[in-house]
């Protein structure tokens, strides 16, 4: 009996073991048949943009109607000084609507470019609100960029490390591809897509992010024909936008690819009877109530409705200093000519992006005022003048470039360059005084040795070829001293003036969007146009940003300058690609390539120079991987700058910085001759950079 009872036993175990392995090899096969159609729907989605012929899309001319609504549930004093939210800040009403048509054509690089036909809008001054939302509407799903320059699309093939994928049978011939990122980051979404399994090309999708101070979600649908079919044929937003106690939602419905309707050559822009021939999507009974509300009030003259029915009269008063609002926080644009071919552009006089901060020089403060006109394609006018103010240098320096482009297409133009406020030193003229005078005269106490400098450049630029580029010209440096009195007792000039003509030759050995490398020559001469100063300078530099994947970039420069000759009174020292820049930008602008401890002695205390800067950028680095700091951060670098001059080799800077919406910080610490010497923070405003 216990022989039979143990048979028994072991056949029950038997066979539970055999049906617990068919569940298991069950199960590993349909597991093994999951992932396999996973691999084969998703393979073909990344591949489907390289089987579709784009080269069609930049022949295209369409129209594309645009509807949206927008609604402030809460908001308070800091809306004003927004960009672009003034407008709704300071009006009466809560909830504001508009259309616009526009004309669509693609540019070389499958860029999207619209042309405005027709604007309507309840929104006060006709006024733009929030123009950063519009480029959402036309996500790019098969390219590597979602929204451009600043989310992954998930349908990439080279971001697909950074998403999760489920993919599951939708019908016969589609699936639905469910997606969400590895880690929660502000340059990443999360959604799904309808996809067609035996092509890959996405039928329809959502995503759903946050970026800069915005959750969106996008919901579109794709062109369904040739390369139409890697652009959005209709797109909806929804959006929010939260910052400091204010609340603002909206709503946009885009329809692109519609038919010729009207001609281009518009009279009035904002021409409702045009507007409603030309509108796709009929306007709801509570928009067509908003509009109505917004025409009876202007027909009432000064008076406005606000949104509870109240009457709210306009004095002179209060448009007067809505006027002054507008200009203090928001940037004005003004054309002119009968076609609109010139333009003024004054940034806004409190633009928090005007603001930055480093150990060093304490707060800077920056001004900015563009002017163009064109003449055609070919020939244009161009003025900017950039300035600024150090508070804890008390210094203030402007630039002021006035360009007339000959021939864009060989980027020839004619350009003059006035620069001044740059302040500087020099030891040798007190080391000269010392020499010549034998008194006992402290001369070291009267500080000799500062200066402030001025130049102005004239030359002409001409690239006979996209590789080869040419530069001419002549430029004049002035050299004052911001202290006097010592000069006049010491029997010397209290300024030095250099005339020298200029010689640049430019190399791009891929063409445009390669590396540049560029050869300076430079020669005053004594007695020419009033100089007393001679000297022989010449350098070489080498700058190339090499663009990575997923927003990543390695930005090089390298380069060397150096003095063949000095004649007498020669006591100043000039570099054009080696100086401190006075008017320092944000993120993009100087950060990478870039000098942050240098005492601002050394530019001008050595005939020679030689120069390495590396810089790694990255959206997914260190600290953006943290599930907290990645909804914040947006990029991050590591920097590795190199100097050698006389007195001071090697001199070497490290830094890590980190850009979030909000603000940019960089730290760096720096080493004289392999000794650690300082460490600075900078911080610059990056708020509403995108705005």
């Amino acid at each position: 009996m216990t022989n039979l009872s143990r048979i028994t036993v072991s056949a029950g175990n038997m066979k539970r073991t055999v049906l617990t392995f068919l569940l298991l090899l069950t199960v590993s096969f349909a597991m093994a048949s999951g992932r396999s159609y996973r691999f084969r729907v998703m393979s073909r989605v990344f591949r489907y943009a390289s089987t579709v012929d784009t080269s069609r899309l930049r022949s295209v001319d369409t129209r594309a109607y645009l509807k949206y609504d927008i609604r402030i549930n809460r908001r308070n004093a800091i809306l004003l000084a927004i960009p672009t939210m003034f407008a709704v800040a300071n009006g009466g009403d809560r909830e504001y609507i508009g259309e616009t048509y526009d004309r669509i054509t693609i540019g070389k690089n499958g860029e999207i470019k619209a042309k405005r036909l027709l604007d309507r809008s309840t929104v006060p001054h006709q006024m733009n609100t929030m123009p950063t939302l519009f480029k959402y509407l036309t996500p790019r799903p098969y390219e590597e960029m979602l929204i451009e320059g600043r989310v992954l699309s998930p349908f990439h093939f080279r971001n697909r490390r950074f998403y999760r994928y489920q993919v599951t049978p939708f019908s016969v011939n589609e699936a639905l591809v469910s997606f969400r990122p590895r880690t929660n980051n502000t340059q990443m979404v999360r959604g799904w897509a309808r996809v067609d399994v035996h092509t890959g090309r996405i039928l329809e999708g959502a995503f759903d992010g946050e970026y800069d101070m915005i959750r969106f979600h996008i919901a579109v649908t794709m062109g369904t024909k040739g390369a139409w079919s890697v652009l959005p044929s209709e797109c909806s937003l929804n959006s929010r936008f939260l910052f400091l106690g204010n609340d603002i939602t909206s709503e946009y419905t885009l329809a692109i690819g519609l038919p010729k309707v009207i001609g281009d050559t518009i009279v009035n822009r904002r021409d409702t009877a045009l507007i409603n021939r030309v509108r796709p999507i009929p306007l709801t009974s509570h928009e067509e109530y908003l509009y109505h509300k917004y025409y009876a009030a202007r027909n009432k003259g000064n008076d406005t409705l606000r949104s509870d029915g109240k009457e709210q009269k306009k004095t002179f008063s209060h448009r007067f200093w809505g006027a002054v609002g507008r200009g203090l926080v928001d940037k004005m644009k003004q054309d002119f000519g009968s076609k609109g071919q010139g333009s003024v552009r004054v940034a806004p006089i409190l633009n928090p992006l005007y603001f930055s901060y480093s150990s060093r020089r304490g707060f800077t403060y920056k001004f900015d005022i563009r002017g163009s006109y064109y003449f055609n394609d070919h020939q244009a006018l161009q003025l900017r003048f950039k300035a600024g103010y150090a508070f804890k240098e008390k210094q203030f320096f402007f630039n002021l470039p006035f360009t007339f482009y000959l021939d864009r297409k060989h980027d020839a133009y004619i350009r003059t360059e006035w620069d001044s406020g740059r302040r500087m030193t020099s030891s040798e003229v007190v080391d000269a005084i010392k020499k010549e005078r034998a008194d006992s005269i402290d001369w070291d106490a009267l500080n000799l040795t500062y200066f402030r400098s001025h130049y102005l450049k004239v030359f002409a630029h001409y690239d006979p070829t996209p590789q080869w580029g040419l530069e001419t010209g002549i430029i004049t440096r002035k050299r004052r001293a911001i202290f006097t009195d010592g000069f006049s007792q010491a029997d010397k000039p209290s300024h030095y003036t250099s005339v020298a003509p200029l010689l640049e030759l430019t190399y791009r050995p891929t063409g445009y969007n390669g590396p540049v490398f560029t050869l300076d020559y430079e020669r005053s001469f004594r007695g020419l146009m009033g100089s007393n100063t001679a000297y022989e300078r010449m350098e070489i530099d080498g700058q190339y940003i090499h663009r990575l994947s997923a927003l990543s970039s390695l930005q090089m420069r390298a380069g060397a300058g150096f003095y063949t000759h000095k004649g007498p009174d020669s006591y100043f020292l000039d570099y054009t690609n080696f100086r401190e820049n006075n008017v320092p930008g944000g993120w993009n602008d100087d950060w990478a390539c870039s000098f942050e401890l240098l005492n601002s002695n050394w530019y001008n205390a050595s005939e020679y120079y030689v120069r390495a800067n590396i810089a790694y950028e990255s959206p997914l680095m260190l600290l953006s991987r943290l599930p907290l700091c990645g909804r914040l951060i947006e990029k991050e670098r590591i920097y590795f700058n190199a100097l050698a001059v006389r007195n001071l080799n090697p001199y070497i800077e490290w830094g890590y910085g980190f850009r979030t919406r909000a603000i940019s910080v960089g730290a760096f610490v720096s080493q004289h001759k392999w000794d650690f010497k300082e460490a600075t923070i900078r911080i610059g405003i990056e708020l509403f950079r995108h705005w």
